[in-house]
């Protein structure tokens, strides 16, 4: 009989908790945050591996490039994030409001030719900067670092990944990559696994001088505080569509995964949806 009666409540427990998360969930104004992770479509930077970009101004790239417009288009965000610092925001809205106008000719960046063009046709009235800066990656000096240490087996596999990933990028700057289809990779799981490269170049120094450590904690730190920017824009109900570097992309989906006030949207699913 005890042990019917458990039963019994355990199962009363279960529906009850059931129905909370049902409540919860119609309930849930937390903002959605899709981060949008890409290539710099004006080629170079200052990642790891700058990769080869195709002439984006072409017909056949603006056709590819308004294809991916529409897939992101029905996420439906209410606000659009890039990566541009907040220093430079009401110049980058001015020159968004001259392209709403008229005046303005979208440039070869991600953030005009995706950014602005989606925030223009959802009739945004602005955009959003939450960029952070905290000094560039030293990467020479890590490499300088690694040899006078003698790792030379981390650098031996440094620079053996860094030619198999240039080898794949100029293989998806071939004219029969699409724009979606390089987004779809940019935004996959092999690429954010890429990201324990990071992990790697940590390691480079010895007990006397931690440059590894140092130069990965202030890129976790630009991270951290990109996050806390997007975090400030956000309002209950928001839907925020980030575009950014695809090397961020890893740990601004981990912040945003991890915070108790947000919920992570994939971009996949919008890439992948049929035309």
């Amino acid at each position: 009989m005890k042990v019917w009666i458990t039963i019994c409540l355990s199962l009363a427990w279960v529906s009850c908790l059931a129905n909370a998360a049902s409540r919860v969930s119609s309930e849930d104004r937390r903002p959605m945050i899709m981060v949008l992770g890409t290539h710099h479509f004006s080629g170079g930077g200052f990642d790891y591996v700058n990769p080869a970009v195709d002439d984006y101004l072409t017909p056949r790239r603006q056709r590819e490039i308004l294809e991916v417009v529409e897939h992101l288009a029905r996420f439906k965000p209410s606000k659009i994030a890039l990566e541009v610092h907040p220093d430079n925001e009401a110049a980058f809205n001015d020159a968004y409001r001259s392209y709403l106008n008229g005046s303005h000719e979208l440039k070869v960046s991600e953030r005009q030719q995706i950014g602005m063009r989606l925030a223009a046709q959802l009739g945004h009235s602005r955009i959003y900067a939450v960029d952070f800066r905290n000094g560039g990656m030293d990467i020479g000096g890590l490499f300088e670092l690694g040899e006078k240490t003698g790792q030379t087996e981390i650098l031996e596999y440094l620079n053996n990944l860094r030619a198999q990933m240039s080898e794949q990028d100029a293989t998806l700057n071939a004219e029969t990559v699409s724009v979606r289809e390089r987004l779809l990779h940019e935004n996959s799981e092999d690429v954010r696994n890429a990201h324990n490269v990071y992990l790697t170049l940590a390691q480079i120094g010895d007990e006397s001088n931690l440059l590894g450590a140092q130069e990965m904690g202030n890129w976790w730190s630009r991270n951290l505080h990109i996050f806390a920017n997007i975090s400030h824009i956000a309002e209950p109900g928001d839907r925020i569509l980030v575009i950014f570097g695809s090397g961020h992309k890893f740990l601004l989906d981990q912040f945003i995964d991890d915070s108790h006030e947000f919920i992570l949207a994939n971009p996949l699913d919008l890439l992948n949806g049929d035309d």
